[in-house]
This record gives C-alpha cells, sequence and structure tokens, in this order.
C-alpha cells in the first residue's frame, strides 16, 4: 500500500474494524500518527456510525457487563471493565461516541472505551450536605453524559436534589456539577428547578444535550409528562422541550435518540406504543409519529418499550421490552421480528453503542485552567508572596 495515495490509505483504514487498526499502529510509525490522530480518529467514527458495520450492544446483568455484535447477534462476550466493583454491580452512567460512562458502588467514575481497553477516572466528587439550612436529604441523583461538539469535549452532569425529612415542609433545592474531559475538572452551575418524573432514569444524549422527563411543579403527583428538560453541553444551560399533544396522561414516556433526531416513544398501558421524532430540534411543530406497535405485534405483556436505536442501515429499530428482551421493527414492512440473543443471560439492561478509537490522550495537551483554578493559582502566589517578604 505504501504506492498508494495518502487519501487512499486513509480511505481504506477508516473502514475497519478498531480491533485490527490497534495491530496496524504497529506496521509503521507514520501509520501509528495517523491512526492515533485526532482527525483520523473523528473520520473512523463518521463512517462506523453512518455504515453501522460496528454497532454492539452493551448487555448489563447482575454485576457484569457483556457485548455483542448488532450483526451477529450471538456469544456475548463478557468485558473487562476497568474499576473495582467490590462484589457489587457496576452501573453505565451513559454512552456516547464508542464511550462508556460507569460507576461503581463507593462513587468512582470514569471515562472508558471498551474498544480500545483505555479509561480515564474522574476526580472525586462528593455532596455538599453543608449548605443546606435544616433537616433535609439528597432523595434523587442522576446523571448525562454527552459530547460537545461545539467545544471538541466530553462532559458529565450531575443533578443531585434535597427534599426536607419534615412533612409540613415543601423544601427543594437541587446541587449540578459538569465535569469537563479538556480541564479534568468539576464546577457547580446554576440550579435544576425541576422535577424528575423517573428519579433513577439517567439523562438521554440527543442533539447535543441532555434529556429528562420533568415537571415543575413538587407538589404533582398525577402522570403529567408534557415537559422534558434539556441540558445543552455547549452552553451549559437549561431549555425546555415540548413532547407531542399524546391526547392522555396515563402513559409512560420513554426517551431516545433515532440516528440525528430525538425521539419519544409514548407506551399506553400495554395497547400500544407510539413512535415519534423531533424533525428540527426544538421545533414543537416539527413531531412526527412514525409508527405504532400494539401489544398483538410485540407478543405477550410488556409494560413499556425502549428505543435503542437504528439497524440494518435504518429499515430497522431496535427496542428493549421492560427489562427482559430486545427486537427489531421493520420500517417499511411494519412488522415485529423478534431477537434472541444465543448465549446471553436474561434479564438484562442493554444500551447500543458503535466501536471507536476515542482517546484521551488526545485531550491530555489541552488542559484549560477554568476560573477557579486561576483563583486557587492565585491565592498560591499571594501566599508565596508574603513568605518571601518574611524571608526578606
Amino acid at each position: 500500500m505504501s504506492s498508494l495515495p495518502q487519501d487512499i490509505i486513509v480511505d481504506i483504514l477508516c473502514r475497519i474494524p478498531v480491533k485490527n487498526l490497534l495491530r496496524f499502529r504497529c506496521v509503521s510509525k507514520p501509520w501509528c500518527k495517523l491512526i492515533d490522530g485526532p482527525d483520523f480518529i473523528k473520520l473512523h467514527l463518521a463512517k462506523s456510525t453512518s455504515s453501522q458495520t460496528q454497532t454492539f450492544l452493551i448487555l448489563k446483568y447482575s454485576k457484569n457487563l457483556y457485548w455483542v455484535s448488532l450483526d451477529l447477534l450471538e456469544s456475548p462476550s463478557e468485558l473487562d471493565q476497568p474499576l473495582m466493583c467490590y462484589n457489587h454491580c457496576v452501573k453505565v452512567l451513559g454512552f456516547c461516541n464508542g464511550l462508556l460512562c460507569i460507576r461503581n458502588i463507593v462513587d468512582d467514575v470514569a471515562f472508558w472505551n471498551p474498544s480500545t481497553k483505555k479509561h480515564r477516572v474522574l476526580p472525586f466528587l462528593s455532596l455538599e450536605r453543608k449548605r443546606y439550612s435544616g433537616n433535609s436529604v439528597c432523595n434523587v441523583c442522576v446523571y448525562g453524559f454527552g459530547y460537545d461538539s461545539v467545544h471538541d469535549d466530553y462532559k458529565l452532569v450531575r443533578v443531585a436534589q434535597f427534599s426536607s425529612v419534615e412533612s409540613e415542609s415543601r423544601y427543594f433545592e437541587s446541587e449540578v456539577k459538569v465535569f469537563s474531559l479538556i480541564s479534568n475538572h468539576w464546577k457547580r452551575i446554576g440550579d435544576m428547578n425541576y422535577i424528575f418524573h423517573y428519579p433513577g432514569t439517567n439523562g438521554v444524549f440527543a442533539c447535543g444535550c441532555l434529556h429528562w422527563v420533568v415537571s415543575r411543579n413538587v407538589e404533582v403527583k398525577d402522570k403529567l409528562y408534557n415537559i422534558v428538560v434539556a441540558f445543552d453541553l455547549a452552553a451549559e444551560d437549561y431549555k425546555e422541550v415540548s413532547l407531542p399533544e399524546f391526547g392522555v396522561n396515563d402513559l409512560d414516556v420513554e426517551l431516545g435518540a433515532l440516528g440525528e433526531y430525538f425521539c419519544v416513544v409514548s407506551n399506553h398501558c400495554d395497547i400500544h406504543s407510539d413512535v415519534w421524532v423531533m424533525k428540527e430540534y426544538g421545533v414543537m411543530d416539527s413531531w412526527t409519529k412514525l409508527f405504532s406497535i400494539v401489544r398483538e405485534q410485540v407478543g405477550g405483556y410488556f409494560g413499556y418499550i425502549r428505543p435503542l436505536g437504528y439497524a440494518n442501515e435504518g429499515k430497522e429499530v431496535l427496542f428493549q421490552r421492560d427489562k427482559s428482551d430486545v427486537f427489531l421493527y421493520d420500517v417499511n414492512e411494519k412488522i415485529v421480528k423478534n431477537v434472541r440473543i444465543r448465549g446471553s443471560p436474561i434479564p438484562y439492561k442493554v444500551n447500543i453503542c458503535v466501536q471507536s478509537l476515542v482517546s484521551f490522550n488526545v485531550y491530555d495537551g489541552r488542559k484549560q485552567i477554568d476560573g477557579e483554578d486561576k483563583k486557587n493559582a492565585k491565592k498560591r502566589d499571594d501566599f508565596l508572596s508574603e513568605g518571601f517578604k518574611l524571608v526578606l
């Protein structure tokens, strides 16, 4: 291949699986430099995402993680995750561009690329319990993980919500912090003044934002699903995204991403499920119902179905039913295809993930000193300056 033009070599290599590319790094120093370069990593990721040739399912069962090829759907391989599990399960907080964000029982958090077996442990983050007056308790703690394309940065958001333990009080406050891979630093941002409808559900990444189903009122107790709060990872600010007009309130709402679109599934009490996409993000009138799935098609009872992503070049959509199994829906034929992952444990929680070369080393040379670091640096300099004066 040495006689081929460079652009042809790049075009060939960007279609090759990650496992092979990691071996090809040993071919020569120019190839190693090319494959490790940020431009090639982004090109390879774009090719893999568009072609869906390197798409895997991440299965979580008990305390173990497995992955299996979406093309083969057989013989899942157990993943050797990098955090100590202390005989407890490791939770997947989110996934994006081939990276998983995971957390163990003692709140160690890491960004992890299972394809390259590289990871980055985040600085430990505790709750600021002392800042709240009276008797309060943290009753909600959710996360969201995604990619900030404006600043080429991977970010993790943690939302902790505190409420009063006194029955006559309706005290409520939140604490929101954002971790940036570039700065390797957590920072406090404005509070999120919404109530989570699903307190144990982490944010869904789509269109550059993290999404949660919420309510504005702490007193609301019925199922009134009309608001999604979105956290813009680039602007680091909140905005509301209106849901489609479902016509009823007694339903379950699941969020997801289908290709480049933000997706919502409205599950109507074991009768049918409607799948919606927002064709123009943030525009209420752009909500479009793609199709409906009735109970008879799926076979048997289901509480809800959750969208995972496109398969077979966009001709099919992959769903998980409750927390038990997965199935494919053929968009053109309008039929359900049951999927049996041979050798997999049941039940399991599943996420869809693309293999990638995304590396943490690319960000090592881009550390930025933010306002708090500058403040700490000034305090240190002032302290040293006073010390020198004393010596003199």
